[in-house]
């Protein structure tokens, strides 16, 4: 076997480990998953996982930095399209919001728990630099849009841009992150529905940058 082959080999047992686990941790939380456990729903032997991760911790990772480069290529596509500033933001909030879907559920399930997790751990988290990397990664590619709305007049200009945009899209995302969490909860009539609430919140905070 060549060496090319072998590391494709590796490359698709590595991604299958985290998919693995992923759905294990989100079927039964990130404590009470064992390592043994992935290794027997992969079908290799424990030694071999530790092979590819050497501790738990360093696979929560990975599977917390596969669960955020979903939205790249989303975010990389709405940022460059050929609209203002403004538009493009919107367009933005409006995925958050059109994108409940099962596998939004769960990319905010398992980072809501990621991020309690880390919280609360003693030491910082084996490659944890490598999910921040990736958060930059993110950040950097609103950049076109902070770039146009300083000069397109579609965003106010009395107000830090950079700062205002990614507050809207990280305020948004929370939000809306929560909001589908609690999609499970029976509401009471009387209650303010959970997609109003997002419509409300993403008109206000549009309002707030628009020119």
């Amino acid at each position: 076997m060549s060496q090319g082959v072998r590391e494709q080999n590796k490359n698709a047992r590595y991604k299958s480990i985290v998919s693995t686990a992923e759905q294990l941790f989100l079927e039964y939380g990130l404590d009470s998953v064992q390592m043994q456990d992935i290794a027997n729903a992969e079908k290799i032997g424990v030694a071999t996982l530790f092979r590819y991760f050497p501790k738990k911790d360093k696979l929560i990772v990975a599977v917390a930095i596969q669960n955020l480069e979903r939205t790249i290529p989303v975010f990389q596509q709405i940022a460059l399209l050929p609209k203002s500033a403004f538009e493009r933001l919107e367009d933005i909030l409006n995925c958050l919001l059109e994108n409940q879907t099962e596998t939004r559920h769960n990319s905010a399930k398992f980072r809501e728990a990621f991020e309690s997790y880390a919280a609360f751990s003693k030491e910082p988290l084996s490659n944890i630099e490598e999910y921040i990397e990736t958060q930059k990664k993110i950040s950097d590619m609103i950049t076109p849009i902070i770039v146009d709305g300083e000069k397109d007049g579609s965003l106010r200009q009395d107000i830090p841009i950079k700062e205002s945009i990614m507050t809207v899209i990280n305020a948004y995302g929370i939000f809306g992150n929560n909001i589908v969490l609690k999609s499970e909860i029976t509401y009471l009539d009387d209650d303010i529905q959970p997609h109003i609430q997002q419509k409300l919140l993403k008109d206000m905070l549009l309002a707030y940058v628009r020119a």
